[in-house]
């Protein structure tokens, strides 16, 4: 057995155990492994149990957690966590909680994002905000689950749920609908007097609106078990509304049941018609409530349902970084003013197929980032511990060189939480991987931002303006030249546009015009500057005069940094495409 994180004596309600640790339970009670297969635990071998979450995708099944029974009397319990985090039963009276790497807080977030919400939204007038402990915790999941379910729920209600048609036949006296006369006569030939009836029922007892009806209890039962812990009345609220919903769908001949989950696995958005698709935010929501519900158990004490609820953190860590990729993609391409990204998209899984006519043969990378047909970058997102590199191990590295190989594309990544960053040069091909990572402690918007360094730096090499376009864009800084704004920028390389400088004192006068009349927190105008400017104003003709003016044009930008203002100038070499940046020159 592996290090114990931690000791516990049989007999609490929860046990606490970290992402891919292992606690021991002492003084368990000879009838342990009975209970154990009570809390829906499956015996692998002798003393040894699991519990798995089944991908609604495949056919692949993850462990949770594993449980092995020790001692002369079965009175040790070793349990093992995997990286899938939640509340899990351990015996009907018991649970574990498998507590994340990374705060719940994080994840809280993460999940907002995945599901396009932000904690500034309102749920009928009541802010997200109110809804939440102050210290996020996995309880707060369920809140956000539940709202979007709704919101997802009014969406097909204001455009009709899928129903079908059916024709119903039936011999009746007291019928409805049309008379199959020949039927009738048939069977007043066989001595039936009843006429046979025919009529069509809508039916809405179907494999979509029954996932809805499953993720509607599901939520429904995480409310019950949490309502002793929360008093706030929107709580009661969300939960009263979860409950009317399903009472509609009810009313309407829904069902669902353990007994459909094959059919709530195979079906997707993309088997509704077309016309349906106002179901994929229900659909969605409904697909994680029951992708992360592990199944019922009967409590001891109070007869109630007690559901397990858990999320897969290496999918929810990618689906959270397809996300950012997407979002920082389209911030880089708010700031391209040529363009020259127009044809660049993020694609999620895409499906490399190595062989003709063996289409169940393919390769499926986590992120790809491509121009038209073209491939410009490789990512797989790696939910690993810290001190784990990925690029030392062999199936991780084997599969990203695959993918690399493929698609043609020199420049591969590894996205991570917890590890140090770090760049290779792959010493056969020239090809550059890197662990994309936060320096230091992880947080969701450091992450945001090395992904976006990480795009950048890929787009630019290809787009070198982007360097200057992306020092306009960032907070605090300005498009430093006086009687420009930044739409202008798409003028940046235009030898008779407002960026040349063939006429340096001219050009150097707006720049100072800009930064002191309008930027500036220091001075009112230029004139409080000393000599008017006259010593920066030099400067920047200085390093003008030190290019080819008929081939070059210059981008400055003003910004504050540690409480200075400055100038940089971007000069950007027409002929080659090459961007410098000169600077800082100091306002005052």
């Amino acid at each position: 057995m592996s290090t114990v994180d931690e000791v516990y004596e049989y007999g609490q309600d929860t046990f606490n155990i970290p992402e891919r640790g292992e606690i021991r339970i002492e003084g368990c009670p000879s009838s342990i492994m009975d209970q154990l297969r009570r809390a829906s635990f499956t015996q692998e071998s002798p003393g040894v149990f699991t519990k798995s979450q089944e991908a609604l995708d495949s056919d692949q099944e993850y462990e949770v957690v594993t449980v092995t029974v020790d001692g002369d009397d079965n009175e040790i319990l070793h349990v093992e966590a995997t990286d899938i985090v939640g509340v899990v039963s351990l015996t009907p009276s018991s649970k574990v909680q498998v507590d994340p790497k990374i705060d719940w807080e994080h994840i809280f977030d993460m999940l907002l994002a995945v599901y396009d919400q932000n904690r500034s939204i309102e749920y009928h007038g009541i802010p997200l905000q109110d809804f939440l402990s102050d210290d996020i915790h996995l309880d707060d999941v369920f809140v956000v689950l539940a709202i979007n379910y709704l919101d997802g729920l009014e969406r097909i209600q204001r455009n009709g749920y899928i129903r079908d048609l059916v024709i119903r036949r039936v011999n009746s006296l007291d019928g409805r609908g049309d008379i199959d006369v020949e039927q009738t006569l048939l069977n007043h030939a066989r001595g039936t007097i009843e006429p046979h009836w025919i009529r069509n029922e809508t039916e809405y007892n179907n494999a979509a609106n029954s996932l809805l009806h499953y993720a509607g209890k599901t939520l429904l039962r995480l409310f019950r078990q949490k309502s002793s812990e929360n008093d706030h009345p929107a709580y009661d609220r969300i939960f009263s509304e979860v409950h009317r919903e399903v009472e509609r769908l009810e009313s309407m001949g829904v069902d669902s049941g353990l007994d459909r989950m094959d059919e709530y696995r195979e079906i997707s958005l993309h088997d509704l018609p077309k016309q349906r698709r106002y179901y994929q935010k229900a659909f969605d929501v409904s697909k994680a409530v029951m992708s992360s519900s592990l199944g019922q158990q009967l409590r001891d004490g109070p007869r109630e349902l007690v559901v397990d609820y858990v999320l897969n953190m290496e999918s929810l860590f990618e689906q959270y970084s397809q996300v950012v990729i997407e979002r920082e993609l389209n911030y880089i391409k708010s700031y391209d003013h040529l363009g020259d990204l127009d044809d660049v998209t993020p694609v999620r899984s895409p499906s490399v197929k190595p062989f003709e006519g063996e289409g169940q043969i393919y390769h499926e990378p986590d992120h790809a980032l491509q121009e038209g047909d073209e491939t410009i970058a490789v990512l797989d997102s790696k939910y690993y511990a810290e001190g784990h590199d990925p690029v030392k191990e062999s199936p991780s590295r084997s599969r990203l060189f695959s993918y690399a190989y493929l698609l043609h594309t020199e420049r591969l990544a590894f996205l991570c939480p917890l590890l140090e960053p770090r760049r290779r040069r792959v010493a056969q091909t020239g090809a550059e991987l890197q662990i994309v990572s936060p320096a230091g402690e992880f947080a969701l918007d450091s992450y945001d931002e090395v992904i976006h360094d990480y795009l950048h730096g890929v787009l630019v090499e290809n787009s070198p303006e982007l360097e200057a376009f992306r020092a306009v864009a960032e907070s605090d800084n300005h498009l430093c030249l006086d009687g420009v704004d930044e739409s202008d920028l798409a003028r940046a390389t235009d030898m008779s546009g407002p960026f040349a400088f063939k006429d340096a004192r001219d050009f150097s006068l707006q720049v100072i015009k800009a930064a002191a009349d309008e930027y500036s927190w220091e001075v009112r105008n230029r004139y409080d500057l000393e000599q008017d400017g006259g010593w920066t104003r030099e400067q920047i003709e200085t390093r003008c005069e030190r290019r080819y003016e008929h081939t070059t044009t210059c981008v400055p930008v003003f910004r504050r940094d540690g409480g200075q203002e400055w100038i940089d100038l971007y000069f950007i070499e027409n002929g080659t495409g090459e961007v410098e940046m000169e600077g800082p020159l100091k306002l005052l």
